[in-house]
């Protein structure tokens, strides 16, 4: 990760290659670009008049030697319209830092912070600059044995007004780094190929996940077996590699306070199984495990910022594989729970391993529980790639998480999960079935999964359209987007001791 400061350098006393201002609509100046206007004898003034630079979100422009600035170059970029929000500022460090590994500046200065975001503070601004500056700035390349010219860019500092911000400055900068740390472990689980990020992979980088107040337990084939995770089982029946099931302990609150309970799918590859999907996009599939993606990231999250209340996580994975071997459209299971599932379709697999997932977690008497699934296609027709799915059985969490995911940016969306909707997975010859048809496929999955929480105050994510996106925007270049993380973190923030 680029190293990023804080520091009380002006615009006109910045030493780095490039000090960077913004401009809105209208050619709207910055109080910074005000400074630089009136010391360099209405420079900007000038350049803007000549209309090159309008002030769009994202444009950009350069001016070389201005007068009575030390910094080399001085540019201007686009903040778009005075309405901006903590999610577009982040989004337009994003951009600025793209744009600056492409040119040869190694150091540059963001005057940022004198910008009006919807009522946010210094440390809101400042931490939304640095995430979308280490976001922005993500790439997968592990894979690429080709030499690519290596960027200069190395230092970024985030310019605030007075030496009395520094410390909040510095506070919010710190958990930008471990949120954008956690997003970075999540990214780089999902982006792994299938052969790489198997089960017994996933169990390593949890064991990798080092700290004085977190115990990770991984769990072989075998002993899964001796638990009598049986849906867990029953998934993995068509595939060569062996399952994993994962159990985290963070405790880094009060003995007596109860944890929070995080579920994660880690299906490391589904093809779907004996019911298989298609063969266009199938490779996308080794995104099927950016549920437990999210629940590593947030751990690594938190313990970078040694955030004072305890949580336990939950993992099953394993893949999704058709063989000889593999369950079948038709058979029944039986979950950990005890519950029986009627199989209609393999590929809906996930909510079969969650269940038992869900079920141990709920054994270990957590104050509630959040789970994280890409669960369902339907959710990608209902929300696109903005928002999560929202659901659970208790409105006071509900309300918790979506007010933590509108704060970080990470959003998700409450939808409906109305008694009659139940019905749709009631089955003939057992007690549920693990589908309720193509009408609302979302809730019913939810519906699924409720299941297995009984009473206990849980929410389900649903990350189908969130998890990756391979078109690409601002904030992620192509591939696995972390989604899950940041919100998390804000929700357990609020809820430290």
């Amino acid at each position: 990760m680029i190293h990023i400061e804080v520091s009380t350098d002006t615009v006109m006393t910045c030493g780095h290659d490039a000090a960077v201002i913004a401009l809105a609509n209208e050619q709207v100046l910055s109080t910074s670009a005000q400074q630089v206007d009136e010391a360099s004898q209405q420079c900007l003034s000038r350049y803007l008049a000549t209309g090159d630079q309008k002030g769009d979100f994202g444009d950009w422009g350069i001016l070389y030697d201005v007068a009575g600035m030390q910094a080399s170059r001085l540019v201007l970029v686009g903040s778009g319209s005075d309405d901006l929000s903590l999610m577009k500022l982040q989004r337009l460090a994003a951009k600025v830092a793209r744009q600056l590994q492409k040119t040869g500046v190694e150091k540059a200065s963001l005057y940022f912070t004198d910008l009006s975001v919807g009522g946010a503070s210094l440390a809101e601004k400042v931490h939304a600059v640095a995430q979308g500056v280490w976001l922005g700035l993500y790439a997968f390349t592990h894979h690429q044995t080709k030499a690519k010219k290596a960027s200069v860019l190395s230092h970024i500092s985030i310019a605030v007004n007075a030496d009395a911000d520094l410390e909040q400055a510095q506070a919010a900068l710190q958990k930008a780094k471990a949120v954008a740390s956690g997003m970075i472990l999540a990214r780089n689980l999902g982006n792994e190929p299938g052969n790489v990020c198997t089960p017994t992979y996933l169990g390593d980088q949890a064991e990798a996940l080092s700290h004085p107040k977190l115990d990770v337990q991984v769990w072989d084939k075998a002993a899964i077996e001796h638990q009598g995770l049986r849906g867990l089982l029953a998934v993995n029946q068509g595939s060569s590699e062996e399952p994993r099931f994962i159990v985290l302990n963070y405790q880094g609150g009060k003995p007596e306070q109860k944890s929070i309970a995080l579920v994660g799918k880690g299906l490391t590859f589904d093809s779907g199984g004996i019911s298989i999907k298609p063969s266009p996009a199938m490779d996308e599939m080794k995104f099927d495990m950016c549920g437990s993606a999210a629940v590593l990231g947030v751990f690594k999250a938190i313990t970078e910022m040694n955030l004072p209340v305890n949580v336990k996580g939950f993992i099953s994975s394993t893949e999704n594989m058709p063989s000889a071997s593999a369950y079948k459209p038709g058979d029944v299971l039986e979950s950990y729970k005890g519950v029986t599932i009627e199989v209609l379709n393999t590929d809906a697999e996930g909510r079969i391993i969650l269940a038992d997932a869900l079920t141990y977690a709920c054994e270990q008497d957590p104050a509630c529980v959040i789970d994280y699934a890409t669960l369902t296609g339907a959710c990608v027709i209902a929300l696109g790639a903005q928002a999560s799915g929202l659901l659970g059985n208790n409105q006071d969490l509900i309300d918790q998480v979506h007010a933590a995911s509108m704060t970080s940016g990470d959003r998700a969306w409450p939808m409906p999960m109305f008694e009659e909707y139940q019905e749709q997975i009631e089955s003939k010859i057992a007690d549920i079935k693990n589908t309720g048809g193509r009408a609302a496929g979302t809730v019913t999955a939810a519906c699924f999964l409720s299941r297995f929480v009984d009473e206990r105050p849980w929410v389900h994510l649903d990350i189908a359209g969130t998890a990756w996106n391979m078109e690409g925007s601002d904030l992620c270049v192509s591939g696995a987007t972390g989604a899950g993380v940041a919100l998390t973190v804000d929700f357990l923030e609020k809820n430290a001791v």
